[in-house]
């Protein structure tokens, strides 16, 4: 006789669980175990979720094969083609599959599984037993082993006694981490007139029954408002066969009043670049494009059509956006557009809108997914195109294993899919634009403003200048000017500075010494808190008081040093009380709904002047600001990053196209020590040309990315000689292995923070030309220091086209 095999993928981090372990399947659990399903197994003495990858049979099998004790779900809840997508990040990515099924399926999703204590069905208790406070306890709280272990030794002598007798038993016990939320609809199951005949006849000794069937003739369902129609009321339909009682997953996620607006009338460029996408979309096979469109070109009504032209295909499309930011105002315009065939998937929704979300994908009930990064993995089963927004942000990758890059998981997709990939923006990235000069992507162009206005003027202004004249402000003469015309004209303006907090560092003016965090290797930032002032880590979250006594020399000499968003805050107020101001960053969005509520403040016109970090830089749409200052410049251009040009000329071109979106002309300042930058001044030209071309020849003659890939190994530990020592052990794997033909490695050395949290971290940065030559023995020299590092109580990282260093 066959007995059917299920190979199971157990949720749990380690690397002798990256494998598919063996289960035996019940007959009676046979009927839902597909590839996909949630699973509950037994796994050493302990009950582990996991999900099935695969069912088999076989007609012999071992008796140490144990059986699956759970399937958590009647339909999979991943697709085969994520299944399939989660072996291709464990190839791409060094990771392991728990760690790959964990980045693709949301945490809501979660399973535990245990054994509980609770009375035996079927047995007489002695009734001195009952009254037992320590049996009302079991009867109550049902505990597992771990809530039975922390009892007196009396209680755990007497609840085994009661094992032993059969009184109590112990029963695996299941539970989710979300549950589906569930609501009740009612159905007619007759004609309306059959209705309407039975209404009349309940009309005296049954109105409310009379009631509710005058309603399902007219409109066929209804949710079920218990208040008004209780179980009495429809029990008694239900038994007479004219009403059905329906139990359906709903969503959590509460969508916005919609507020229907007609398309708009495409500019010539647009109507071009509509017309190639759809070419695209129609050939046969995957497509990729790059969508170069200068800011306010009206790239997202291109994209609206292009996913129009795919919906109205029968397929899906993937919409993704850089960060939470974006998501507000993406959603809000296309829910007016296309109504609740979206969904959204981001990590500030509740778990139980995520779950409800991913729900409505799976069962086909949405036909275009707008998310962060991790919607690229939305489950949908008939992708016709995936759409990248502000393809050149950082934050599309990763920063925890499987450390992905969210844009090439949307290439993956495409191509299994057949599907258009498109990626978009008003500053591409080195990477897409090589893509399109090897000819693997189509480059579309919109070189002009959606409203027929120009790019915002751009002044750059030389702040060495005005401290020859005296002017020691955080504010340029000129930017003041501008400041108050601005506002004064009933318009706003935006304040960009990519750095929070009051002051980067202090430094006492007596012996030069600053205040460091203890538990980094990293000077703390001044804050300011109710009033006073708070030293704060970036890295670790320590605090402690700001005071002026040194605590290197005794002195009173040390000063905060450095500016932030919040001494910008600070300075407006005191220039000008009566502007109305706020502050986008890190420190002000903490709150759920936080973001969302400055956003649209600023967008009603309830403040003049929005002062953030570069979250204010991405896409966002404010018809009414005139003015955008970028107060320090500079601070972008000094990070110890390969890509700091790039950066700094996305940005600041990003900030800049904030200005003059609408009727009003726009005009952006841009504050500098070093005007004569190349990025500074391709930014300030609006020139992409330029500063890719210098760019270009910087990076080959360099050997850095687009022209190699790199891949960082990072040790941490307590003790800086294990750290060390891991790093080195790492680099003399690949000087062993036939990897090290095809790449070059920079040794071990301290990370660019050498201590984080107590850890020391050092680094081994490897450069190579494909993954595909070197990817085999890189993840194999990475589990032998891994798993010695697991031993010591370290941990090691390995970042495979890593975009930073250090």
């Amino acid at each position: 006789m066959s007995h059917f095999l299920v190979e199971v993928v157990i949720d749990a981090p380690g690397l002798f669980l990256d494998k598919r372990f063996d289960y035996l399947l019940p007959r009676a659990l046979a009927s839902n175990a597909k590839p996909g399903v949630r699973v509950v197994v037994p796994f050493r003495s302990a009950w582990k979720a996991g999900v099935i990858w695969r069912v088999r049979s076989e007609a012999d099998v071992s008796s140490r094969v144990r059986p699956v004790a759970s399937v958590v779900d009647v339909e999979p809840v991943l697709t085969e083609e994520q299944l399939r997508l989660a072996e291709w990040l464990c190839e791409r990515y060094a990771a392991t599959l728990p760690e790959a099924l964990s980045a693709i399926l949301p945490g809501a999703f979660r399973v535990t599984g245990g054994l509980q204590l609770q009375p035996a069905r079927g047995v007489d208790v002695p009734d001195d037993v009952r009254a037992s406070s320590t049996w009302q306890f079991v009867l109550q709280k049902k505990p597992d082993d771990r809530a039975v272990a922390k009892l007196d030794s009396n209680a755990k002598a007497q609840i085994e006694a009661w094992v032993e007798l059969g009184y109590l038993e112990r029963v695996l016990h299941v539970s989710e981490q979300v549950q589906a939320r569930l609501q009740s609809f009612l159905s007619a199951t007759k004609a309306p007139a059959e209705l309407l005949q039975a209404a009349a006849a309940r009309e005296t000794r049954a109105p409310r029954q009379a009631a509710l069937l005058r309603q399902l003739a007219v409109s066929g369902e209804l949710t079920w408002a218990r208040k008004e129609y209780p179980r009495t009321t429809v029990q008694p339909l239900v038994e007479a066969g004219l009403v059905r009682v329906d139990e359906r997953p709903v969503s959590r996620f509460i969508w916005p009043d919609r507020e229907e607006r007609p398309a708009p009338a495409l500019t010539v460029h647009q109507a071009r670049a509509t017309a190639r996408l759809a070419q695209l979309i129609q050939a046969p096979g995957a497509h990729m494009a790059v969508v170069h469109g200068v800011t306010g070109s009206g790239k997202t009504e291109v994209y609206m059509r292009a996913i129009d032209e795919v919906v109205r295909q029968g397929r899906q499309a993937v919409l993704l956006v850089p960060e939470i930011a974006l998501t507000p105002q993406m959603v809000g315009r296309f829910y007016s557009r296309f109504g609740d065939r979206i969904a959204v998937l981001h990590s500030a929704l509740a778990q139980g809108e995520r779950r409800d979300e991913w729900a409505r994908i799976l069962r086909g009930d949405a036909s275009i997914v707008i998310g962060a990064r991790s919607a690229v993995f939305a489950p949908v089963r008939n992708l016709g195109l995936v759409i990248v927004d502000e393809e050149h942000e950082p934050s599309y990758k990763q920063e925890d294993a499987p450390h992905y890059d969210a844009r090439e998981i949307a290439v993956r997709r495409a191509e299994t899919a057949g599907a258009l990939v498109v990626f978009g923006s008003a500053t591409p990235s080195l990477w897409a634009i090589r893509q399109v000069e090897d000819g693997r992507a189509t480059l579309v162009s919109l070189p002009q403003r959606a409203n027929g206005k120009p790019l915002p003027k751009v002044e750059i202004v030389d702040m060495r200048e005005e401290l020859r004249t005296g002017n020691k402000s955080l504010f340029s003469e000129r930017l003041q000017q501008e400041l108050e015309a601005t506002v004064r004209s009933g318009l706003q303006a935006i304040l960009f500075l990519n750095r929070r907090g009051y002051a980067s560092s202090t430094l006492c003016r007596a012996c030069g010494e600053g205040v460091q965090c203890p538990h980094c290797d990293i000077h703390l930032t001044v804050h300011r808190a109710d009033g006073g002032m708070r030293l704060v880590c970036h890295y670790c979250g320590y605090e402690q008081s700001y005071s002026d006594c040194c605590p290197a020399c005794g002195e009173r000499a040390l000063r905060a040093f450095g500016i932030g968003t919040e001494q910008i805050e600070s300075a407006i107020a005191t220039l000008w009380p009566d502007f109305r101001v706020l502050r986008m960053d890190v420190d002000t969005t903490r709150k759920k709904g936080a973001l969302q509520q400055i956003v649209a403040d600023f967008e009603a016109g309830r403040a003049d002047v929005l002062i953030g970090t570069q979250m204010i830089a991405k896409g966002l749409d404010f018809p009414r600001v005139r003015l955008v200052g970028v107060v320090a410049a500079d601070t972008m251009l000094t990070l110890p990053d390969y890509r700091a040009h790039e950066r700094t000329f996305q940005l600041l071109t990003q900030v800049a196209g904030r200005a003059g979106r609408a009727d009003t002309d726009g005009v952006t300042l841009i504050q500098t020590y070093r005007p004569e930058h190349f990025a500074i001044q391709a930014a300030a030209a609006h020139d992409f040309v330029t500063f890719y071309r210098e760019e270009r020849n910087q990076r080959a003659f360099f050997t850095y990315p687009p022209f190699c890939e790199l891949a960082v190994f990072l040790a941490s530990h307590p003790a800086e000689h294990v750290a060390r020592g891991a790093a080195m052990r790492f680099e003399r794997e690949l000087r062993r292995s036939g990897a090290i033909d095809y790449m070059t490695l920079l040794p071990a050395s301290p990370s660019g923070i050498r201590r984080i949290d107590n850890l020391y971290r050092y680094q081994v940065v490897l450069k190579y030309g494909r993954w595909e030559d070197v990817g085999q023995d890189v993840t194999q020299s990475y589990r032998v220091v891994k798993e010695r590092m697991n031993r010591l109580g370290g941990s090691c990282r390995l970042d495979v086209n890593a975009q930073r260093i250090g």
